[in-house]
């Protein structure tokens, strides 16, 4: 079995592995891990499509929804196994700090190496109609290596 903490990283940890009831899960444990959310779900719907199991028999075994199943297929045709992990929480990408904003921001601090944080808020505000705060300019200067951290 896996290590929990590496399955939790990976967002790969199965929330509810004691619902998970499939007879392999059970008397073979040392292979089939039910906190692997992956391998259960992999599991789940190799034992459908190719051993031709009734779906709502096998997702009760396997302590899922019917509508779970079809999600799950749904994903893996679409991507393969790394679609069964779990999804990062928030946001991706600063909404604001696109590559135009980005680049005024590196560009000006370049032509201006004493230009505040401040006073960019203000710039950024009457150029691109964009509100950032002082301490987000901060941060992309310092990515950037424009200025140093605190």
């Amino acid at each position: 079995m896996a290590d929990p903490d590496l399955l939790k990283r990976a967002r790969c940890l199965n929330p509810q592995p004691e619902r998970v009831q499939d007879e392999y899960f059970t008397k073979q444990p040392e292979f089939f891990d039910p906190q692997d959310i992956v391998q259960v779900k992999y599991e789940l719907l190799r034992r459908c499509e190719v051993e031709g199991r009734e779906i709502a028999s096998t997702c009760q075994d396997f302590g899922f929804s019917r509508t779970t199943y079809y999600k799950a297929q749904q994903a893996f045709y679409q991507g393969g196994l790394p679609r069964f992990m779990g999804k990062q929480r928030g946001r991706q990408n600063p909404i604001k700090v696109n590559e135009t904003v980005r680049g005024f921001l590196i560009a000006e601090k370049a032509k201006n190496n004493r230009l505040s944080a401040r006073e960019m808020v203000q710039m950024l505000k009457q150029r691109h109609n964009v509100q950032l705060t002082e301490r987000m300019i901060q941060y992309v200067w310092q990515h950037y290596g424009m200025v140093k951290k605190n």
